[in-house]
């Protein structure tokens, strides 16, 4: 039997009655958070400038977007709603997988999921759904899609779009098979982004969630795709990834009993993941009452995958021109954490504070693997201290890591603080009281 027969098996068996609670209840708070970081970037040039794109190009703007009073044609709103809920940073990772797929499929689900289905359950369904079949891909793919210079995101990010619209459409087995097929063609998205903080990092959202949906009317008109898209010559994995370092068996191992939804991290801080074991690091040096210059250097130890997205180069870390850059710069950000003791979307409002700059300029960094990523994104370093003093800092399991989770509370404040940008406390209040209930919706407008 094909992988993609054994994925179809399971969506299209998948019923929702059986679905453990707690792995909804999961399920509602990724989407929860993903709507929050939606909100908060209501004024993100890329966010405002994809709006005018399509507006240009919306011929029945039925739908409108979360973050302002602007309609747009279904599917592009769904993929505003996706543009902005990754445009700041500050959305989940499946940290094994290196996958941020709620950005994809909280919009997909409840902006177009709600157009095509008036059902609660099959929307949450949907979206359970495509964090199994998404982390899969990324978990099989070992870290070798980012190796090869695509992001993962975008390259499992399709599957899981797939997964969750073949829910929503109704797809049979043997379409379900086939939407799967054409998925390897549609994926796309090269890291190259990280050279100038450009835009094409979130259009790599944007991009999966519209050609999962395509992809699955395709297949629902009875287009055919290649069954064997995970293991025959031209598969995705030696196509975008390093075969040999892959591990096909993740594909499908545990479906029904290891659910995905589980082992989502969400972010205390608006940065990218990778750095925020050594972000806990910084905190950790402050909480220990140091001062900036009570220490001569840091030097911090770093999984391979990470360096290219947070230290290299690293003379361009130190002095991040824009905030987004900023938020790729494991010097600044662990500079940020050390000054102020945390990082908030306001942090990167004055990127040319000297005493950051100054203090980015001590942290170096080591190539050296660790045993929990990518699992866990630790943070590991030793600091050298005026009087000669080493000091070490090991942080195993970052703050938000789903073996060192947010409480409920801690969720909840973080969404109010992030929808307060673009609506009022009532209404973000009433936000959280309707996704908590999705199941009993039959639309989700606000």
């Amino acid at each position: 039997m094909y992988i993609s027969e054994k994925l179809a098996d399971f969506i299209v068996k998948l019923d929702y009655e059986m679905i453990p609670n707690e792995v909804k209840q999961r399920a509602k708070e990724l989407m929860l958070d993903a709507l929050g970081t939606a909100l908060a970037a209501k004024n993100e040039s890329c966010v405002l400038n994809v709006t005018k794109a399509f507006e240009s190009l919306s011929l029945n703007p039925s739908e409108k977007i979360w973050c302002e009073d602007k309609k747009l044609d279904v599917i592009y709103a769904a993929m505003v709603n996706a543009i902005a809920a990754h445009a700041l940073d500050f959305d989940d990772t499946h940290t094994e997988a290196i996958l941020h797929a709620s950005a994809i499929l909280a919009p997909l689900c409840l902006t177009y999921g709600f157009s095509v289905s008036k059902d609660g359950k099959k929307v949450l369904k949907a979206f359970i759904a495509g964090w199994e079949i998404a982390a899969r891909v990324g978990i099989a793919s070992k870290g070798s899609f980012h190796k090869r210079g695509f992001h993962t995101t975008a390259i499992a990010g399709i599957f899981g779009s797939v997964a969750a619209s073949c829910v929503l459409l109704d797809l049979n087995k043997e379409q379900i098979i086939n939407a799967l097929g054409l998925a390897g063609s549609f994926a796309s998205g090269v890291n190259e982004f990280l050279s100038n903080g450009s835009n094409s990092k979130v259009l790599h959202i944007a991009n999966a969630l519209k050609n999962g949906i395509l992809v699955t009317n395709f297949a629902k008109a009875n287009m055919s795709g290649p069954l064997s898209i995970f293991e025959g010559r031209d598969n995705i994995f030696r196509a975008f990834g390093l075969e040999d370092e892959c591990d096909k068996n993740e594909l499908y191992k545990g479906l029904s009993e290891i659910w995905q939804v589980m082992q989502v991290s969400l972010k205390p801080y608006p940065s990218c993941h990778f750095a925020h074991g050594l972000i806990d690091c910084a905190v950790s040096l402050r909480n220990d009452g140091l001062k900036a210059q009570d220490i001569v250097s840091i030097r911090c130890f770093v999984d391979e995958v990470p360096i290219a997205f947070i230290c290299d180069p690293i003379e361009a870390k130190y002095a991040p021109k824009s905030a987004y850059a900023a938020k790729f710069s494991m010097p600044f950000l662990m500079a940020l954490a050390f000054f102020d003791g945390k990082i908030t979307l306001k942090s990167y409002e004055d990127l040319n504070r000297a005493d950051l700059i100054e203090f980015a300029k001590k942290i170096s960094y080591e190539k050296k693997k660790s045993s929990g990523f990518p699992k866990y994104f630790p943070g590991h370093l030793e600091a050298i201290l005026s009087d000669g003093k080493i000091i070490k800092k090991d942080i195993p399991i970052n703050k938000g890591n789903f073996d060192n989770p947010l409480s409920f509370e801690e969720l909840k404040s973080k969404f109010l603080s992030n929808a307060t940008a673009s609506l009022s406390l009532t209404k973000a209040e009433e936000l959280v009281e309707k996704v908590q209930n999705l199941e009993k919706l039959g639309d989700f407008h606000f």
